[in-house]
């Protein structure tokens, strides 16, 4: 008795195949992406957007064939197919959600001193204003202004380390201001605007006179540095071209209570034509000598801070269509186990012709 052999027919592979290809828009795409974060390539945001595009409409081609098959119950690998399903579904949602996020995007940040308040419109006062392809720019229609910069103490009091929290109102529409708190981990929400808190620090009023006249007269902002893993400190330098006198002074916080309470001291030192005039240590409302007929006023101090403005985002649908297509990968995964069970269930040899 001859005995036939015939090589096996392989449609699962050519499926996985086709399911592949499916897929590939999406791996570019996302390559893509991360190829401009990282700055390995550089084009227009609009090929990110015709990528993401195509990779969409492949999946939700691929999601209807599936659907299909589902329903009129062809097919054997049942788990496997609707496992697809929800993984193109998560990744449909998460693709929707991030592309809101970058079309409707409004992000831009302010500096203010207490007591300020600037109107926003139009990007007005912002240092720096970023938006999408469909932001609206009449969201930022609101009035911001800084009540008070509370310093919190955190740690051990021997650090001096401390972290801001702003108090805000804001108006919008027309509408009486709301008061808002900001602190680094808490974020507060006007409408479909959040406010966060960014760099803060101090500002003196210095105050340069010679022979009678006042020659400056300004608030000048201190910024902030970390020293070490421990405590801040506050330093600024600025020039009197006209005088050729150069200043550069720090903020003593050593005098202030646990509270950060108290009046914080002035170090300052003058140069004029880079020959140092004088230093010393200045209490707000006092002046000093430096020499050469310059006095040195520290006539008050206030402290600024940065508030960051962004619009609200959509990282909840991320998060969902994230979560959705994990349990998408899971099925698959189940579905690749049971496959394998049944494979090494099946009896090694066939029938004999």
């Amino acid at each position: 008795m001859s005995r036939q052999h015939s090589l096996p027919s392989r449609p699962g592979l050519r499926a996985r195949a086709a399911a592949g290809l499916v897929w590939l828009p999406l791996g570019v795409a996302v390559a893509d992406w991360l190829a401009l974060k990282t700055g390995l390539l550089g084009h227009e945001p609009w090929v990110v957007a015709v990528l993401v595009g195509v990779a969409a409409l492949s999946l939700l081609v691929r999601s209807v064939w599936l659907v299909r098959r589902l329903v009129a119950g062809r097919g054997s690998l049942r788990l496997a197919g609707a496992s697809e399903v929800v993984l193109i579904v998560g990744v449909l949602m998460a693709l929707g959600a991030g592309t809101a996020n970058w079309l409707l995007s409004l992000q831009g940040f302010v500096v203010l001193h207490e007591g300020e308040s600037v109107p926003l419109g139009g990007g007005r006062h912002l240092q720096e204003l970023v938006g999408g392809p469909l932001a609206r720019i009449e969201e930022m229609e609101v009035v911001i202004g800084l009540q008070e910069v509370e310093l919190l103490p955190v740690g051990p009091v021997a650090n001096r380390s401390f972290v801001p929290r702003s108090k805000l109102v804001v108006e919008q529409g027309g509408e009486e201001g709301r008061s808002i708190e900001v602190e680094p981990r808490h974020l507060a929400a006007v409408g479909p605007l959040r406010f966060h808190q960014g760099a803060f620090g101090f500002a003196p009023r210095i105050i340069i006179e010679r022979e009678g006249r006042t020659l400056f007269d300004e608030v000048v902002p201190f910024t902030t540095e970390r020293r070490g893993p421990t405590g801040v400190l506050f330093e600024g330098a600025f020039t009197l071209e006209r005088e050729s006198l150069a200043m550069d002074g720090w903020i003593d916080l050593a005098s202030l209570d646990e509270g950060m309470r108290g009046h914080a001291t002035l170090d300052l030192s003058v140069r004029r034509d880079g020959e140092l005039l004088g230093r010393g240590r200045l209490l707000p409302g006092h002046f000093a000598e430096v020499g050469d007929g310059y006095g040195i006023g520290f006539a008050g101090l206030r402290r600024w801070s940065e508030i960051d403005i962004s619009r609200r985002d959509y990282s909840g649908g991320v998060l969902a269509g994230g979560a959705i297509a994990a349990l998408g990968v899971i099925g698959l995964m189940a579905s690749a186990v049971r496959r394998v069970r049944r494979r090494a269930e099946r009896p090694a040899g066939g029938p004999e012709a």
